[in-house]
């Protein structure tokens, strides 16, 4: 039987620091959409429908298509690296285990996958198409995503996040946060507070 090279790497390996592990969590938590306890592609693509749901996007709309497929191979990397024992789902610990080594040093499988997931989730969060985000849309996708941050919170994270002060945003600003989100350890960075408070 061959042995999965994430059970490789992984063994004896402190591979994440502690807020690190934290964001994770939490965002497994956002993914598993049936509160199972792991993870399967009925809640990666329950999560999508909900986005397109809550930002108003018809399923069947080419920025739609693209998010439901970027879904699909956000998944089929999920599935290819972190499901160690290959049932088919991914728990919280084969999920923070896989995104540390698949994201956490900046490697190929974050462009490769998660970058255009992103993007194409931004494209319409982008509602009037202007290739910015304002503090509305923003507002309206950090309800989608159900993050329960306050209205102040949201807004003190926009601002931010904002790091050329325009008083929008623009995706790569974005995509910076979300970034730092699955890949950073600094404490400070505006990006651990996209799914709230820690």
């Amino acid at each position: 039987m061959t042995t999965h090279p994430l059970a490789v790497a992984v063994k004896g390996t402190d591979m994440t620091n502690d807020l690190l592990d934290l964001k994770l969590e939490r965002a497994f938590t956002h993914l598993d959409a049936d509160r199972s306890g792991v993870i399967d592609a009925n809640d990666i693509f329950a999560l999508g429908s909900r986005l397109l749901s809550a930002l108003g996007e018809p399923d069947d709309s080419p920025k739609a298509e693209l998010v439901m497929s970027g879904l699909a191979d956000f998944w089929q990397d999920l599935f290819t690296e972190l499901d160690i024992d290959r049932d088919g789902k991914v728990t919280p610990e084969e999920y923070k285990l896989g995104m540390t080594r698949l994201y956490a040093q900046g490697g190929p499988a974050y462009d490769r996958s998660l970058r255009p997931l992103m993007r194409a989730i931004l494209t319409i969060v982008d509602t009037d198409g202007d290739g910015r985000i304002s503090p509305q849309e923003f507002h309206t996708a950090q309800e989608a995503f159900d993050t329960r941050l306050d209205p102040a919170d949201t807004d003190a994270l926009f601002q931010r996040i904002d790091a050329d002060g325009d008083g929008t945003l623009t995706v790569d600003e974005l995509l910076d946060a979300v970034r730092e989100y699955y890949t950073g350890t600094a404490e400070d960075a505006p990006g651990n507070l996209l799914f709230g408070e820690l």
